[in-house]
């Protein structure tokens, strides 16, 4: 149980009190329950989104952006502002590494920012809570994807390094074997929709890969941010087709 409150703690805004120094071999062991941690934020969306049923959706839909972006600090989308910026700079690799650590945001990265959130502004008045509840779960279990499969891209360390170093094939497996049974408990027919967001991760390997010789931590928040969205249009066209 201290192991998931100290993932709360890092992962999220949430106010988590910890019992003596957090160790650093616990804080690495924390990582593995990133899914979990997930769950957690999906499942106060949900909770804000059933309060708000009778509300008009487009203030709903504020809020529940406005909300996640507050419990989560903005993390993951920072990283999807750097890797954008970064990535269609169109230089060479080691150049495109250097502005992705750089603190500024660009041109990119912003028109990145203002079509993430307005994404998430527009789908979720379109959507049921229970994509809300499993969203975050299904981007962070298949950043195991990208990561258990890729080496890290800078020469420095950081914490990216730290998660690609510590997640190996068989936490892989656990993550996604959880997501599996959370998705098949509440619902099947999402399946599709967490299907395709592994497959979008598997692609997502050989194409950082290719640009930047791996992953950083940027390009982690990417992937999150990126099956979070994926996520939730296929979960809608799966239900409006069905």
């Amino acid at each position: 149980m201290r192991k998931f409150f100290i993932a709360i703690s890092f992962f999220t805004r949430i106010p988590i009190y910890i019992q003596s120094e957090i160790k650093e071999d616990e804080f690495y062991a924390s990582m593995d329950l990133l899914p979990m941690v997930g769950l957690v934020i999906g499942g106060i969306l949900y909770i804000l989104w059933y309060i708000l049923m009778d509300v008009p959706k487009d203030i709903v839909s504020f809020l529940l952006v406005f909300i996640y972006i507050f419990l989560t600090g903005g993390l993951h989308i920072d990283g999807f502002i750097d890797t954008l910026d970064g990535i269609l700079s169109n230089r060479n690799q080691e150049r495109v590494l250097e502005i992705m650590k750089d603190s500024r945001i660009g041109s990119f990265g912003a028109l990145g920012l203002i079509l993430l959130i307005l994404g998430y502004f527009i789908i979720f008045q379109h959507i049921r809570g229970v994509e809300l509840l499993l969203m975050p779960m299904v981007g962070r279990s298949c950043v195991f994807v990208t990561a258990s499969f890729s080496d890290y891209a800078r020469k420095e360390g950081g914490l990216g390094k730290t998660f690609i170093e510590n997640v190996g094939k068989k936490k892989m497996i656990m993550s996604l074997i959880f997501s599996f049974l959370v998705i098949w408990f509440i619902n099947y027919v999402y399946l599709l929709s967490f299907l395709i967001c592994i497959l979008l991760s598997i692609y997502l390997i050989s194409f950082f890969k290719k640009k930047l010789g791996g992953m950083t931590g940027d390009t982690m928040g990417m992937v999150i941010e990126l099956n979070q969205i994926i996520f939730l249009l296929s979960s809608y066209f799966v239900l409006f087709f069905k």
